[in-house]
């Protein structure tokens, strides 16, 4: 009789289905567990101009990188308004970690507009993440392969130190402005040391650039063209995504930014007084507006996602009407959350000044976010 060991055939797609996929509820509180490890690598990220490897590692094994892509392709499917409240609670602890575990999940968008082929390479390995850049600022030039030959250089690649695989908009050679996206792995990518800003620092938002790469054409896509796949995600148009996404983060450092004011309101005492600042008048009515101010961001971004989301399940792109108002409104929440935190950064004294404050870098972190092209105030 020959004893077989079974480990010897066990395959990753035999592991992929044996997984059980969290709930929405399994998920956050995965999320929440991992909290305590970003919020005490956040100053070492700073500092560092990258996340810490515990804090990538444990983003990694809560696959939230992944909940944007589909199962075929190892994903962790996750509905948008469970997806918002991960990236919520994850910049409640450290808005840089927020922001890169938002923008990596959301590269898994471009799983579902790539062939087969392509997408099953670039998203399938379990530590893949994507880094890229929405500007047409290369060049692409059509070669005798059916394929391109890439070049440029694109601005504010968040996780550029992190990317398996870099996607970038490029102007089609000898057309009337026609775009492209390619993905290019990593390793043909060079990355320039360009992110040198007040906050926002450990999401290492480099420019990146290629020479003459060729890329097959298998590796182009447009998210302006039907999606290959149909899961509800990639109904999705990306302005609506990123208006949600980004003001979901906003929220969390807002919220960050309160619960650290309110802590040192309690021990700090008030100017000539005994008493901590929490019992100051003023400073009850500074905190009492900010959290009205965040609450009401919250319940309008999740009233809006619970919209999209429904239209998205039952096989609808998002109308007009609300597609504008998402964009709107995640401009609306984005500066009221800064508004929020300039009232408690009125009366925080010394704590929002120096560099190892979590307060302050919560409310660096929101004003480098406000900055954000898509999140400029219409007047």
């Amino acid at each position: 009789m020959v004893l077989v060991n079974i480990t010897t055939y066990t395959c990753e797609p035999l592991l992929r289905a044996m997984r059980k996929h969290p709930t929405p509820q399994d998920l956050l509180n995965n999320v929440k567990a991992i909290l305590p490890i970003i919020k005490q690598a956040a100053e070492a990220s700073e500092q560092l101009g990258r996340l810490q490897d515990e804090v990538l590692d444990a983003l990694f094994e809560q696959r939230l990188f992944r909940l944007f892509i589909p199962e075929k392709y190892n994903g962790e499917p996750t509905d948008l308004p469970t997806a918002l409240h991960a990236f919520e609670l994850i910049a409640s602890a450290d808005g840089a970690t927020g922001w890169l575990a938002m923008i990596g999940a959301g590269g898994g968008l471009f799983s579902g507009f790539l062939e087969e082929s392509a997408a099953s390479e670039i998203f399938s390995p379990e530590r893949a993440v994507i880094a890229g850049s929405g500007m047409p600022s290369g060049v692409a030039t059509k070669n005798q392969d059916d394929g391109y030959d890439v070049s440029g250089r694109w601005a504010y690649a968040s996780g550029a130190h992190n990317a398996t695989w870099f996607t970038a908009n490029c102007l089609i050679e000898g057309t009337d402005n026609e775009i492209t996206a390619v993905a290019v792995p990593a390793e043909q990518v060079e990355i320039h040391d360009t992110w040198n800003v007040f906050g926002m620092k450990a999401t290492g938002s480099h420019d990146f650039s290629v020479e003459s790469v060729p890329v097959k054409r298998a590796y182009t896509f447009s998210l302006f063209k039907e999606p290959v796949l149909d899961d509800p995600i990639f109904r999705c148009p990306l302005e609506v995504l990123a208006s949600l996404t980004f003001a979901s983060v906003a929220v969390g450092i807002a919220q960050h930014a309160l619960d650290e004011f309110n802590e040192y309101a309690q021990h700090k005492q008030s100017f000539g007084s005994t008493a901590p600042l929490a019992e100051n008048e003023g400073i009850k009515q500074r905190c009492d507006k900010a959290n009205q101010l965040i609450s009401t961001c919250s319940d309008e971004l999740y009233r809006l996602a619970e919209q999209v989301w429904t239209q998205l399940e039952n096989g609808e792109t998002p109308e007009e009407a609300l597609r504008k108002e998402v964009q709107q409104a995640g401009i609306d929440i984005v500066q009221d959350c800064v508004e929020a935190t300039n009232l408690l950064k009125a009366r925080a004294g010394m704590l929002a000044v120096f560099t190892g404050s979590a307060f302050g870098r919560a409310w660096r972190d929101l004003n480098v976010l406000s900055q954000h092209v898509m999140l400029a105030p219409t007047e």
